[in-house]
């Protein structure tokens, strides 16, 4: 705890006190050793909101007050969501100046330091008139002037000297209309800082009506949340789920249509799913129905969307070659095309130790045109033959960063595998193999298709590990170059699955909302104008993990969120926190425009 001597305080006492301020001695129930707050006179006849102040992590915190540590805007875990544009955490300083009156004066934050030149800082209110009060300057320097603006208006505008360190100042009746009070530097400050700063309401102002909100609020309906094997399928179920996610506020589904080169729908070019009818592959329901159809129909009398969603590289699993069954499983269809080397085939993704792959799934060689063709004619028979609004990828990538060496892969770099062929290296080359099929399904068959029908995508979560975590990143590891695709725009959306696979009660797992958001700023920060969807779980012990990454992603900006998944939503039920907290507004999905 930090000790301070009231004696040396009192020439800057006596200076408050000559300016119209006035001294409180607070009881210090807390039992901190600095010197009691300092009171001004009442600066506002607004109803109080908010107290923050601005210090480094792990000091003492001003009794009434909240504070700021310099991180990125995002909810706080105190009610209120708040913090900057950038990292802001290195510009923070504790004094422990005998000539600060308390702590407030002791600790600020700096908004022009290297680290974040034009440092910005936001706090989430709702619409409405306020008076913002603050101080600024530091209890060890004067130098500088300290101007800071608020919405534009004028906050604290003035140069310290050593017999006044500190600059108040108000803005008074400042208008928030867009969700954020915004306070930045002003165009005449020099070293500019911010020690803490008090809002007061004055009115309300009205906010967006219902109609105008935007947000694509998705929900992954995997086929283990609704099917099960050796039990037929059941269209009641799919009514089941269509009623809760749009009473619950749902606006778009991710339906899982493809498992494992299967279909969950009337076939087309793959076998029925073992799943629906609950028999063997490619055996038809019975009685006869067509669950993509149905799920088509219920969705849009609800007024949701409904997006296909395919496992992309998937083939079969690992214990048994598929039946033979018609149309003809995609795995003969691979080994016809390339053949075979001993018992494996050429097809599909082998390690670097010459075995085929296989962790959940066999999967096809992205180098393998007679895979990317025959995915591509699947994607285009249910664009053709279906009134859904989209097509949503997954396990669109390697199966990790030993594969593939297989004989397509070495016959179509012209070397073996992780090698130079004096053009590219194999892992550019290996991620030019997804790109490349996402490219060509986006331009070949979406665009063609003319009309607004979205192509998206489940990314890693992890794009690149910037941070030093030590983890399997998508560009690195399984080769996906998920930020590309939408930065050079062949595709509408990406979702980053950010959550765990085993959710803990309580949560401590790697996937921290710190980390959540950290992720999501920086898929945000690279998407090329194209939307980020990311993905948030649906296991936590409470719900409060689930609204607080909906208000992150609603801070940063995304174009919505989506949640995974159904089954676990409903054995947690928390579809009725959703309708009457996050989703208490109807929304609408956002535009895909660059489609006109």
């Amino acid at each position: 705890m930090k000790s301070r001597s009231l004696q040396a305080t009192l020439p800057l006492a006596a200076f408050l006190v000559l300016a119209g301020l006035a001294l409180a001695t607070l009881a210090q129930g807390d039992f901190r050793a600095f010197a009691p707050v300092v009171l001004r006179n009442q600066i506002s006849d607004g109803t109080p909101v908010v107290k923050i102040n601005f210090q480094p992590g792990g000091t003492d915190i001003p009794s009434g007050y909240f504070p700021d540590t310099g991180a990125i805007y995002g909810v706080r875990g105190n009610g209120f969501t708040y913090g900057w544009n950038a990292d802001n955490s290195a510009t923070t300083r504790d004094r422990n100046s005998p000539l600060a009156a308390d702590q407030r004066y002791d600790t600020l934050i700096h908004l022009q330091k290297p680290e974040n030149p034009d440092a910005i800082w936001e706090i989430a209110l709702a619409p409405g008139v306020y008076d913002v009060y603050a101080v600024a300057g530091d209890p060890e320097a004067f130098d500088g002037h300290m101007q800071s603006i608020a919405e534009g208006q004028l906050l604290v505008n003035g140069t310290p000297s050593e017999g006044h360190r500190f600059i108040p100042g108000t803005a008074a009746s400042v208008s928030v209309t867009d969700g954020r009070l915004t306070v930045r530097s002003g165009p005449s400050a020099v070293n500019n800082k911010l020690s803490f700063i008090e809002i007061y309401k004055l009115a309300d102002l009205p906010g967006p009506t219902p109609q105008a909100g935007v947000e694509l609020r998705g929900l992954w309906v995997t086929r283990f949340d609704w099917t099960q094997f050796n039990t037929p399928a059941s269209p009641a179920k799919i009514d089941e789920i269509v009623a809760n996610a749009a009473d619950a506020g749902f606006n778009a589904i991710f339906f899982q249509v493809r498992g494992t080169a299967d279909a969950f729908y009337t076939p087309g070019l793959e076998p029925w799913a073992e799943r629906v009818s609950g028999g063997e592959l490619g055996q038809a329901p019975s009685p006869y129905w067509d669950p993509l159809s149905y799920f088509v129909q219920r969705a849009h009398e609800h007024g949701m969307q409904l997006h296909a969603y395919l496992n992309v590289h998937p083939v079969w699993g690992c214990a048994t070659p598929p039946p033979m069954t018609s149309p003809t499983p995609l795995y003969y269809v691979l080994q016809s095309a390339h053949g075979t080397t001993g018992s494996k085939l050429n097809g599909l993704q082998w390690t670097t130790t010459g075995d085929v792959s296989c962790g959940a799934y066999l999967r096809a060689s992205p180098a393998s045109s007679t895979a990317n063709n025959h995915f591509k004619a699947v994607v285009a028979d249910l664009v053709t033959r279906y009134d859904i609004d989209g097509i949503h990828l997954d396990n669109v990538r390697y199966a990790g960063g030993n594969t593939s060496c297989d004989p397509v892969s070495a016959a179509a770099y012209g070397q073996p595998c992780f090698g130079f062929n004096g053009s590219v290296a194999y892992d550019d080359w290996q991620r030019e193999q997804v790109s490349g099929l996402v490219r060509d399904v986006y331009e070949d068959v979406i665009v063609q298709a003319g009309r607004d029908i979205w192509l998206s995508a489940a990314v890693w979560p992890i794009y690149r590990d910037n941070w030093g975590w030590g983890v399997k990143d998508g560009f690195g590891y399984y080769y996906q170059d998920s930020q590309t695709w939408v930065q050079d725009g062949y595709i509408d959306s990406i979702s980053p699955m950010i959550y765990p696979g085993v959710f803990d009660c309580p949560d401590q797992s790697f996937w921290t909302q710190s980390r959540w958001q950290t992720l999501v700023s920086d898929f945000q920060a690279h998407s090329g104008g194209r939307h980020i969807v990311p993905g948030i779980g649906t296991g936590y012990c409470t719900f409060d993990e689930i609204a607080d990454r909906i208000e992150m992603a609603r801070s940063l900006g995304t174009a919505g969120h989506a949640l995974f998944s159904y089954g676990e939503l409903l054995n947690k039920g928390y579809f009725d926190d959703l309708k009457n907290g996050p989703y208490a507004l109807p929304a609408a999905p956002p535009d895909i425009s660059w489609h006109d």
